[in-house]
């Protein structure tokens, strides 16, 4: 199944939504991850002690703009930092967390190295509604 992931904020142009980067390994392995966030409240956990619980933001349809829980651009960027760093330093929470992602990735790469670029990616587009003047940003994630 496919998805896409875009940045969202209330009030985003489709200009906009036009010229915002997207994943280089495409969208749906992280869209499984997300998926995998209801099934898995241990991984959820180990993502909250890692002080990267913002990273989890996000909105589908048909959720309105005030179910979703915002986050800043910054806050989402550190929170992609923080578990950039954490997997790459091979901290024992991210051992859960990369099995989660490893049952929807690309398999191109090693598991480790797919999930540190869709941090790069998020990062990005962190970047990309800081540089557009929000305040609030989330994933959206559609199948």
């Amino acid at each position: 199944m496919g998805a896409s992931i875009i940045a969202y904020f209330p009030g985003v142009t489709e200009d906009q939504l036009d010229s915002q980067g997207g994943f280089w390994n495409d969208d749906n392995a992280w869209a499984n991850w997300m998926a995998e966030c209801d099934k898995e409240p241990a991984m959820v956990e180990a993502v909250k002690k890692l002080g990267a619980a913002p990273i989890l933001t996000y909105k589908t349809d048909p959720m309105e703009d005030d179910e979703v829980d915002w986050v800043t651009p910054q806050q989402l960027r550190d929170a992609a930092m923080k578990l950039r760093d954490a997997v790459e330093r091979g901290a024992p929470e991210t051992e859960i967390i990369l099995k989660a992602y490893e049952k929807g990735a690309n398999r191109i790469e090693p598991v480790k190295d797919e999930f540190i670029r869709d941090l790069d990616d998020i990062v990005a587009l962190a970047n990309w509604g800081e540089e557009q003047g929000t305040k609030k940003i989330t994933l959206e994630v559609n199948w």
